[in-house]
């Protein structure tokens, strides 16, 4: 069967799975969560910044009290004898802006004029199939340790796996940075958690399960899927952690012969799967809701790539993130001449260092959201991290011999 065949059906299959599962995770009823949603909302709101850790204007370790009220509230708006209007419609309440201060009110059942009913539809809201069966038998704080938990599990588990099928040393670059940005705040925090899972249940699929990866067409099939669900769960937080920290641990473990081609494909692959599931949504909601998906959806698009009459501050923006990236150009540029290797060894890894720099290419489309949400976005540079570093481990350990990389 042609790969572009297999992709559609891969693609109708997803539809159909994603659909169902929120369909039935909006099924149920709003008086089983009730109290565990109350509850949540209280531990939310008073210990929101309980582990923030401050750097000035910028707090790396905030929760994301805004958005785990969205999440709560639309997981209690939902109206279970209309589940697939709700699961398309994705309803939460604002207060004066504030969906904080809507699910407070919320909850109180107290009419009040500055409340305002949203229809958020242009994300799937997956965190709802994992959220709502949660609140069913415990609060926010279950939540948190069940995430702590598992997050704990997946990277020991990935740290083994790579320790004894790709190499020590790799497993510690990829898996330390990984835990240096997660553990302190990202269980707590139930919008952050999901491209975490997914980058390190994907990771461990193709170390365990051969058979994903053993055909090339299995590989573009399995980052289409990986993409598709990124955009399922995510609420655009980190999903470039769910593209490459898969894509690295491939490349290192099956060791394809044209890295460059490899890399560039299955990115494609990982960002078709993410953007057509995405589009997606806004269709299907558009047609059971009527609500005016894509304009919404085109309107947010903009707002996060180009901002909205805020000339000055994307031109700050901009400056920040080229700054930075010649900083880290001149950094990796200084360091590689150091080791002094030679050109093949350093075509040999350049592909981790087109890895690493996923993280500002996705910085310079979305440069309004990167820099708007820098208490949550600045775990996308852990891939930058990781990249670099294994550029380095693996140029370090290459042959050196009589044609040493030179500046021309």
């Amino acid at each position: 069967m042609r790969l572009w065949l297999r992709i559609l059906m891969t693609y109708l299959l997803l539809t159909l799975v994603f659909t169902a599962a929120v369909t039935a995770a909006f099924s149920i009823p709003t008086s089983a969560i009730e109290h565990n949603v109350s509850t949540s909302v209280d531990e939310v709101t008073a210990g929101g910044k309980m582990f923030t850790a401050h750097a000035g204007p910028w707090e790396p370790w905030k929760l994301g009290s805004f958005s785990d009220c969205v999440i709560l509230g639309i997981a209690y708006m939902a109206d279970s004898d209309h589940p697939l209007q709700s699961a398309m419609s994705d309803k939460f309440v604002m207060k004066d802006s504030s969906p904080i201060d809507g699910a407070k009110q919320m909850l109180e059942g107290k009419d009040d004029s500055r409340l305002q009913t949203v229809i958020y539809s242009r994300y799937w809201h997956g965190n709802q199939v994992i959220v709502r069966p949660l609140l069913c038998v415990t609060d926010v704080h279950g939540i948190r340790i069940i995430n702590a938990v598992l997050l704990a599990i997946l990277l020991m588990l990935l740290l083994i796996a790579l320790w004894r099928q790709v190499h020590p040393a790799d497993a510690l670059i990829i898996t330390l940075p990984i835990a240096a940005v997660m553990i302190p705040s990202v269980p707590l925090c139930l919008n952050y958690v999901p491209t975490f899972y997914i980058a390190l249940i994907a990771s461990l699929l193709i170390l365990w399960w051969s058979r994903s990866t053993r055909r090339w067409e299995n590989t573009v099939l399995l980052f289409f899927a990986i993409g598709a669900t990124t955009a399922f769960m995510d609420l655009l937080t980190t999903p470039m952690v769910a593209m490459a920290v898969p894509l690295t641990v491939y490349m290192l473990y099956r060791r394809p012969r044209h890295t460059w081609r490899t890399v560039i494909i299955l990115a494609l692959a990982w960002l078709a799967g993410y953007g057509l599931l995405w589009a997606t949504k806004w269709a299907l909601a558009a047609l059971v809701t009527g609500h005016a998906a894509f304009q919404d959806a085109m309107g947010a698009v903009t707002q996060r790539t180009v901002g909205h009459g805020e000339q000055d501050y994307m031109r700050w923006c901009l400056k920040i993130t080229l700054a930075a990236l010649a900083a880290t150009a001149v950094l990796v540029t200084a360091v590689t001449l150091l080791l002094k290797r030679s050109r093949e060894a350093l075509q040999r890894c350049s592909w981790m260092l087109l890895v690493a720099m996923s993280s500002f290419v996705w910085t310079l489309v979305l440069l309004e959201h990167t820099w708007h949400h820098l208490h949550f976005t600045w775990r996308t540079f852990v891939v930058l991290a990781i990249g670099v570093a294994l550029f380095w481990r693996h140029l370090y350990n290459s042959p050196l011999n009589a044609k040493p990389l030179t500046l021309n």
